[in-house]
């Protein structure tokens, strides 16, 4: 009709039965996978994109020591790495804070410190302790609706009264830090994705009250899931190699 398509009564029942067959065809394919051995299996996993950078070196690192695996890799915002746990169409993802009514396993494995950056001329580049009063007076660059980063933020500011200015907003953390490097506002981001920009003079580190907010990244799945033996075995990596083990037991975050 038009440009548009519409589908029949049969047209709806042969979706509804081609998406049983996918289904289970799909089924089918992760139970086969645990069959196979490790070498020889599949890795799906998504990265929200704020974690882009730093898990894919993660992933780099396990590929190292297991070179035959295949990896199919997402990177997405943290809604449509959520529907895909939902959906099932991945094994696991790594994001940060993720919510607690979605029936997840959550393993905490890498510390992820938020920072408020400036562009490196930034007035405020010098003073120490900055209140938060003043920063919310700042305009500010945030990510898009749905990103853990942008929930994080506001939450922070939210429970002490504060609503920052939302000068601009955009779904790519690089093109944040562009932003911010030009003049346009603060943001706030993880460390790690910034400490090259810092170092080369582009960008600064504000000293603020209450900053680094301490996070954590956190491997997910979804609660019950029989992990096949390369995502089992990318689990076990993620232990053995991001925590530090103290002569008392305790267990802090790298």
């Amino acid at each position: 009709m038009g440009k548009k398509v519409f589908l029949t009564k049969a047209g709806e029942e042969i979706l509804a039965a081609s998406q049983r067959i996918h289904g289970t065809l799909e089924q089918l394919s992760r139970a086969l996978e645990h069959l196979r051995r490790l070498d020889d299996g599949q890795l799906r996993i998504a990265v929200t994109s704020a974690a882009n950078a730093f898990a894919v070196d993660l992933i780099a690192r396990f590929l190292q020591q297991h070179p035959q695996l295949q990896v199919i890799l997402n990177i997405a915002n943290r809604q449509e790495v959520l529907a895909s746990l939902e959906r099932n169409d991945i094994d696991m993802a790594i994001m940060g804070e993720p919510p607690q009514t979605l029936g997840l396993v959550a393993m905490p494995f890498h510390r992820n410190d938020l920072i408020v950056i400036a562009a490196a001329s930034h007035p405020l580049r010098h003073e120490l302790n900055i209140p938060l009063q003043r920063i919310a007076e700042e305009p500010f660059v945030l990510r898009e609706l749905g990103s853990g980063t942008r929930e994080a933020i506001l939450r922070f500011f939210g429970e002490r009264g504060l609503q920052l200015r939302q000068s601009l907003v955009m779904n790519s953390n690089e093109a944040i830090k562009q932003a911010v490097k030009v003049g346009m506002g603060l943001a706030v981001v993880a460390r790690h994705s910034v400490i090259v920009k810092m170092e080369s003079g582009y960008l600064c580190s504000l000293s603020v009250d209450g900053f680094p907010l301490r996070r954590a990244w956190h491997l997910v799945h979804r609660k019950g899931k029989q992990l096949a033996p390369a995502p089992r075995e990318f689990k076990t990596f993620l232990i053995e190699h991001q925590y530090v083990q103290h002569t008392d037991g305790a267990e802090e975050l790298l």
